[in-house]
């Protein structure tokens, strides 16, 4: 329920407070006071568009406020979807900047408008000549059924539905990606087979490459090898012969230079290096040979290589060995999904079996209580004076499974005698579709939580006893819910337990409009001013005494 409304700076309103209590609240005042402004500004907190026209001095924000007391109605997983933190007592606030620029909080938390119409979804049913886009909605009429029912099925349909949904779309996935891989299935088949008969080796290619170079310069190479041998160790002037001759020399000086032993040791070292040198030289000499076969079969070997790094547009063998196990993958993909769809496939009519159970355990609930829903509502409307209304609920099948099962929902309805009943929303007037559903949301009110709804003026054209009676349900609703009326009416204006006026203030700068509660004498005079107009007579004060005494059956 609402605990208080705080509106500043907001179309006429300058500043101004509610407080309205748990039961049936009444607002009147002339028309064009600002009792819509005040509908207008619950709106704002609502998630409705909000701009710079909205506020009464430019130079400063335009903030409204609603603390909402929501304990009983099971919103913490909502608050945990959102991240924000619960708590009995909510403060929804909206601020519109100067600029045009909004800003919506939930206990100081921000939240977009998404946020704020989901919650006030929750808390909050405007209702209002304009409702009749609701009755046009199938789902909508459903809802109203079901709720009537107490269709305790329909819970477990709707996870059931959820995996239902969720199954389908996952089975549809699969599907597809097998699909597109049979496709591609020969072509993967060609490619891994290609890759596969190459029996690539990393680091291959390198290897080749350096051995075609050593091939190729074979001659030039045996001959440098063959002169570094030569050179160093075989002829007579040799670099050994002629380090030895060194070492000998230096050997002899003997005691006359200490230092000469350090001297043939590092000598001696060079000469058996230079040996190892000629002898590796030798060696590798020998090994070499020009091998035109050879270098044949390494340019072939190279061709395949380079003909793949050309095609699959990589660089390295590498990278063709990491296409391979990938085509590998996709190609055993194939048969691994095949499993998994028909396992899904199995899930989906296992789930399917189940939906259509509670689905048909919902048909019968409804068809059994449609009857009931039928009989109430056309006495509602007889109270409310249509006297010759109709109302028809249809069950029909539908072809496919919904969030609420396989039925279709439509209200039919007729006002007069002799009318073939048709949908609310194409045969009824303003006034008969305000009337609907009005006696719809009575009888919901009995069977589903709303926790605030508010009348917008939807008793004009009304009068008499029709209106008596349309108080008397505002009365019995506000026993189960928070009920704000606005209202023209006398005989509603008296049945509020508590009755604000708005009215306007005029001043040589500006007119604002402001709200304010009603004490007993006050409200006396309030109501006999809507019976009599300006002119407020005794007759219309004595009237709107006995309405208040009906009121309160005094």
């Amino acid at each position: 329920m609402i605990e208080h409304i705080h509106i500043y700076n907001f179309a006429l309103i300058d500043q101004t407070e509610i407080a309205p209590g748990k039961g049936f609240s009444v607002i009147t005042g002339e028309t064009g006071a600002g009792k819509s402004i005040l509908l207008g500004a619950i709106g704002l907190t609502l998630g409705q568009r909000a701009d710079a026209s909205a506020i009464l001095d430019k130079s400063r924000k335009c903030v409204v406020e609603i603390e909402y007391e929501i304990s009983g109605y099971q919103l913490q997983e909502w608050f945990e979807e959102n991240d924000l933190d619960y708590a009995d007592h909510v403060l929804v606030r909206r601020e519109v900047t100067p600029e045009g620029k909004s800003r919506g909080f939930i206990n100081d938390t921000p939240v977009n408008n998404k946020v704020l119409k989901e919650f006030g979804h929750f808390m909050v049913d405007i209702h209002s000549q304009h409702q009749s886009l609701l009755l046009a909605r199938p789902e909508y009429q459903t809802e109203i059924l079901d709720a009537f029912c107490g269709n305790t099925f329909l819970e477990e349909y709707s996870v059931l539905f959820r995996k239902h949904r969720k199954l389908q779309f996952r089975l549809k996935e699969m599907q597809s990606r097998v699909a597109d891989a049979e496709k591609e299935s020969d072509y993967l088949k060609f490619q891994f087979s290609q890759l596969e008969s190459a029996c690539l080796r990393e680091g291959e290619k390198e290897e080749l490459e350096r051995e075609l170079d050593m091939l190729t310069h074979a001659e030039n190479i045996k001959s440098a090898l063959g002169s570094i041998t030569w050179n160093v160790r075989d002829t007579e002037q040799s670099v050994i012969q002629v380090l030895k001759s060194v070492r000998n020399a230096t050997a002899s000086l003997g005691s006359a230079f200490p230092e000469s032993a350090e001297y043939v040791q590092r000598l001696d070292s060079v000469v058996i290096e230079l040996n190892d040198l000629a002898d590796e030289a030798e060696r590798k000499a020998e090994d070499i040979e020009y091998n035109t076969g050879r270098i044949e079969a390494i340019n072939q070997r190279l061709n395949v290589i380079y003909d793949l790094l050309f095609k699959y547009k990589v660089e390295a063998v590498a990278e063709l060995l990491q296409l391979k196990q990938e085509f590998q993958k996709k190609l055993d993909s194939l048969s691994v999904s095949s499993e998994d769809i028909e396992a899904a496939g199995k899930e989906l009519r296992e789930t399917e079996q189940q939906m259509q159970k509670l689905a048909a355990k919902m048909h019968c609930l409804r068809e059994e209580e449609k009857g009931k829903l039928e009989e109430m509502m056309k006495r509602l409307l007889m109270d409310l004076g249509i006297r010759h209304a109709d109302f028809i609920v249809r069950i029909f099948p539908l072809q496919e499974y919904t969030p609420t099962g396989t039925d279709g929902v439509q209200f039919l309805f007729a006002a007069n005698k002799n009318q073939e009943p048709g949908e609310i929303a194409k045969v009824a007037s303003g006034g008969e579709i305000s009337r609907v559903m009005l006696a719809l949301k009575y009888v919901l009110s009995a069977t589903k939580r709303l926790p605030v709804i508010v009348f917008d003026e939807i008793d004009t054209g009304l009068s008499g006893e029709v209106a008596h009676r349309m108080a008397r349900m505002m009365q019995d609703m506000a026993k189960c819910m928070q009920v704000l009326s606005i209202s023209h009416l006398p005989q509603i204006a008296a049945a509020g337990e508590a009755h604000y006026k708005v009215y306007k203030e005029d001043s040589p700068e500006t007119t604002i409009s402001r709200i304010r509660l009603l004490n007993e004498e006050e409200r006396i005079r309030e109501i006999a001013g809507m019976i009599s107009g300006k002119e407020i007579t005794q007759a219309a004060e004595e009237a709107a005494r006995n309405l208040l005494q009906v009121k309160t059956g005094n």
